[in-house]
């Protein structure tokens, strides 16, 4: 029996979650049922004054159903709550034709991207093997790889690669303070 809709119940998560939990919420339900940032702007005056509402006005406008996990939505809240562009999900790169890589992220014109290695996708041999591969032969073509994993999200970590990114991104938005 169906109780609310996806989109209510994306926008209640929204209101109620703490924030990284509601911005992956967002993601994973607007993913789920074809929604976009704008279906959310359109029902957010009925959440006027609803606790939790200024939590969810800054978060709908990141919303993209093409980010495909939990923790690829916190690193892309990392990204703009350092102030940086931000870049785009689920990026192909052609190394030969019929083999092709796809990047969590990446900011194509300046060959720069930002991988999420989750514990399960990442864990055995052969995935190891293979992402190794892969991010050899794009160094190789001059991309530069931001890598991260679980304990990336908070203190020194978090830092750390947000530090490398913004290096990487300043020669070409130098006129931006971070």
């Amino acid at each position: 029996m169906a109780v609310t809709t996806p989109l209510r119940t994306a926008l209640d998560l929204g209101c109620c979650l703490r924030r990284r939990e509601a911005y992956a919420a967002l993601n994973a339900l607007a993913r789920a049922f074809a929604m976009t940032s704008t279906d959310f702007k359109r029902a957010m005056p009925r959440y006027r004054r609803r606790r939790g509402v200024v939590q969810l006005r800054g978060l709908v406008g990141l919303v993209d159903p093409r980010i495909e996990s939990q923790r690829e939505s916190w690193v892309l809240l990392a990204i703009a709550d350092a102030g940086m562009p931000l870049p785009e999900p689920q990026v192909w790169v052609e190394r030969d034709p019929g083999l092709r890589y796809r990047l969590d992220f990446a900011y194509r014109r300046l060959k720069v991207c930002v991988e999420y290695d989750g514990e399960d996708a990442h864990a055995g041999s052969d995935q190891r093997a293979y992402d190794e591969e892969r991010r050899r032969w794009l160094r190789e073509h001059g991309w530069v790889v931001i890598v991260l994993r679980n304990g990336d999200f908070t203190g020194d970590a978090l830092e750390r690669w947000l530090r490398e990114l913004r290096e990487v991104l300043v020669p070409t938005y130098s006129n931006r303070r971070w």
